[in-house]
């Protein structure tokens, strides 16, 4: 494993999802969500300890009660603001290199988002009497899973290894309730009592904005081998997290991204409590997955956030620039959704578009999921849209020179902010919107008391660490496109309805631009296989490399130069950096890019073509160090089991100090192992726009390998598709120009530049592409 540039490795095709074991959930019926108890009930559950943790097992699933087999209540009660919790001790001393997990399941950090305060901002939890037992799941929130009943339908749209991975996912999803704004706590045994605390690593599920929950991902094991303490979550999904039938967020802006909000209550919750279970709320690192990456982009750059709830950021095969991330046009569902359900649409939507949420309000949980609201292929239909209020008009047209700019013109207000933990307990209320009465722009008491003001920030002082893996758009292809391959008339079918969808402007140009770009002309016929794997390519790019890349170059853009670990005062300086972005107020914006290139052996599909979607994740939650657990594959190698030793050293690293590499840390108490050794001398260089590094984490017998690899003009023409949605293409050319620079990798700068019009700058685009790469060009 070692550092380079920015290259078309990073495209190579993967299919891989996860392992093909008999691993099965048990089907999450239980309500998980447990009031407070007496002192007396108390002492009953502790006397019938082992019909307690039977009662657990039930609800967790069997795969995850194989590591929950000796759980136990534990000794001591943690006093949150808003009442008493007692919960499970784990014991994972007999795993190699990990001690005892303390896990609070099922913890409230919002009001029940129920009845009149649905489609309405979070708020406060209600204080409790009593210890509550956090020794269950809660249910998670509503939402249409995906229909694979009928195996044979549901082949013709997804691989046999989606099929497989989504029968072991599907199981934790089946208890659902509007009642769901629950958190779960996983902490290393004794760590509250300590008074030095520990980084959190707050997790944002992924998978879809409309189904998922952070319940399946158990945070026990990261927590006990990188000392930190790990944090997952529910959020609203899908039509309940984020109808907007506003028109008009520009003028009258009104709270409509109810589950980038739930987010956010739980980041307050987090300050205001995180203390108590051992710990930092001063270091605080937001972990996406997906769609989850997306939403930490997006509260990267809400005008919202208050400042100080999060520190450093990890962006995790997801972005808020891909096309999916972002609902254009979110009124146009809100009332088809409206239709379904027999509410009347006003005349003037404008004036009166608050209506169709009180109508929406009323309506039966049962009847609003029955209506089919489907999106176009590659779209979204209910997910993040501009309010106004969380998302600003605009934010999909952000760029470099523009967030250059914010920053310079925020640089003095910054070095005079001090951080609030948000407002106090109880039920306040939080923003109004969307019907909710009040203007959606100014913050009531509750969570959201601070408001925006000099809070806001806009993405450029965080230490981020982002990347992708290698096969990113396998799911979406079919299990007969995968095993057979295809012709290049399907290809175009589908790379046409991408472009249809996905872009505004010169479709043409795009699509033959793409279907020029990943074609192999060096092969005199184009094999099916061949035209999958460029189709599969073409599409990982568009939807997720491209768009990551583009949200790295943001928010490098004001990060401090490059340090080169060429030499022991290149290293020297990173580690100095990596200290004083730990210890300091003043932010350092650091980042640091990686690809994920290993296919977990025993895999879901027999094809061997690299890294699926989603891999990446048993790595990072160390399910290889306990042979599996929840949705996760079981049966790991010992260089399995090294991986995930190195990438979850890397995370809790960053998460600890904003700066992944090992070297540097003075202060671990973690065991020196063989696998541990293999690693301990690389460096991760940090990323910026200009040379664009990143590290490759892979795996061998005997190192972690990259080879050099060739430019990167896959991406690149992704970036210039990006810039094809607007009218004013020619008006980009200086940036163009710039991007030919990077690719070239040599150091000229085109200043004089002749005017052209919109189609002599599509004729040298594509010529340049013809003549074997922009570095042609160039």
């Amino acid at each position: 494993m070692k550092s380079s540039q920015l290259s078309a490795s990073l495209v190579i095709p993967a299919l891989q999802q996860f392992n093909n074991s008999s691993l099965r959930s048990h089907n999450v019926k239980l309500h998980c969500a447990r009031m407070g108890e007496s002192q007396l009930l108390l002492l009953l559950r502790l006397l019938l300890l082992p019909t307690v943790l039977i009662g657990w097992m039930d609800c967790a699933g069997a795969s995850t009660a194989d590591i929950y087999k000796g759980a136990r209540l534990g000794h001591r009660i943690v006093q949150t603001r808003y009442g008493r919790l007692h919960g499970l001790i784990l014991p994972l001393d007999s795993f190699r290199f990990l001690r005892s997990v303390e896990v609070f399941l099922g913890v409230p950090y919002a009001t029940p988002p129920t009845k009149q305060n649905r489609f309405s901002p979070t708020r406060a939890p209600a204080p409790w009497d009593g210890i509550r037992i956090s020794d269950k799941y809660s249910p998670v929130c509503p939402q249409r899973l995906p229909n694979i009943q009928n195996e044979t339908a549901a082949l013709e749209k997804m691989p046999k290894g989606r099929l497989e991975y989504l029968k072991r996912l599907l199981p934790f999803l089946e208890n659902q309730s509007e009642d769901c704004l629950y958190l779960n706590v996983f902490s290393p045994v004794n760590a509250g009592a300590n008074e030095k605390k520990l980084p959190v690593i707050v997790f944002i599920h992924g998978e879809s904005f409309e189904w998922s929950s952070g319940n399946p991902y158990d945070g026990s094991v990261l927590a006990s081998y990188g000392e930190v303490v790990v944090v997952t979550l529910n959020y609203r999904l899908g039509i309940l997290g984020f109808l907007n039938a506003n028109p008009n967020p520009h003028a009258h802006a009104r709270v409509a991204n109810y589950g980038l909000m739930d987010q956010m209550a739980a980041l307050h919750w987090i300050q205001q409590n995180i203390q108590k279970f051992g710990g930092d709320p001063n270091s605080v690192t937001l972990a996406g997955h997906g769609t989850g990456a997306a939403c930490i982009n997006y509260l990267m750059t809400s005008p919202t956030m208050v400042r100080g709830l999060f520190h450093r950021a990890i962006l995790m095969s997801g972005s808020a620039y891909s096309s999916w991330a972002l609902v254009e046009d979110p009124v146009l569902f809100a009332i088809k959704l409206a239709k379904e359900v027999n509410c009347t649409i006003p005349d003037d939507i404008n004036r009166h578009h608050e209506q169709i949420v009180d109508c929406l309000r009323d309506v039966p949980l049962e009847d609003l999921y029955l209506a089919d609201i489907q999106a176009p292929n590659f779209l979204t239909s209910f997910g993040p849209s501009v309010d106004g209020v969380v998302i600003r008009p605009g934010h999909s047209n952000l760029d470099i020179d523009d967030l250059m700019a914010r920053n310079s013109r925020r640089s003095s207000a910054d070095s005079g902010f001090q951080s609030s933990a948000g407002g106090g307990g109880g039920q306040g209320g939080g923003a109004s919107g969307g019907g909710g009465g009040g203007s959606g722009s100014a913050f009531g008491g509750g969570y959201f008391g601070s408001g925006g003001g000099g809070t806001m920030n806009m993405g450029g002082h965080y230490d981020v660490l982002f990347g992708v893996v290698t096969g990113e758009s396998i799911w979406r292809f079919s299990a007969h496109d995968i095993q057979n391959g295809f012709e290049g008339e399907r290809r175009d079918k589908i790379i046409r309805t991408y472009v249809r969808n996905a872009y505004n402007y010169h479709l043409n140009e795009i699509f033959y631009t793409i279907v020029n770009e990943y074609t192999d002309w060096d092969r005199t016929s184009q094999h099916p296989i061949n035209t999958r794997d460029t189709a599969v390519a073409a599409l990982s790019d568009a939807q997720f490399v491209a768009p990551i890349v583009r949200a790295g170059d943001i928010l490098a853009a004001n990060s401090p130069p490059p340090v080169s670990s060429s030499s022991p005062a290149g290293s020297a300086g990173a580690n100095a950096a990596a200290s004083t972005s730990a210890g300091s107020t003043q932010p350092s914006g650091r980042c640091y890019f990686y690809v994920f290139d290993y296919q977990t052996k025993d895999g879901d599909y027999p094809q061997r073509m690299g890294t699926v979607h989603g891999e990446d994740l048993p790595y990072i939650f160390g399910a290889p160090l306990v042979d599996g657990f929840s949705h996760f594959p079981q049966n790991y190698t010992k260089s399995e089991t090294a991986l995930s030793e190195a990438v979850m050293i890397f995370w809790t690293n960053f998460a600890r100090t904003g700066n992944p590499n090992e070297h540097h840390r003075q202060d671990s108490s973690l065991p020196v192992s063989k696998e541990r050794n293999r690693f301990r001398s690389i460096t991760w260089e940090n990323y910026d726009p200009l040379h664009q590094k990143y590290l490759e984490i892979g795996e061998s017998e005997e190192s972690f390998p990259l080879s050099p690899t060739p430019p990167p003009t896959r991406a690149l023409s992704m970036f210039l598709c990006e810039w094809f949605k607007q009218k004013s293409f020619c008006k980009l050319l200086t940036k163009w120009l710039f991007v030919c620079l990077f690719a070239c990798g040599r150091g000229k700068l085109f200043k004089s530049l002749m005017p052209l019009n919109d189609f002599t700058c599509i004729f040298l685009f594509n010529k340049a592409i013809f003549l074997n790469g922009i570095s042609v060009a160039c």
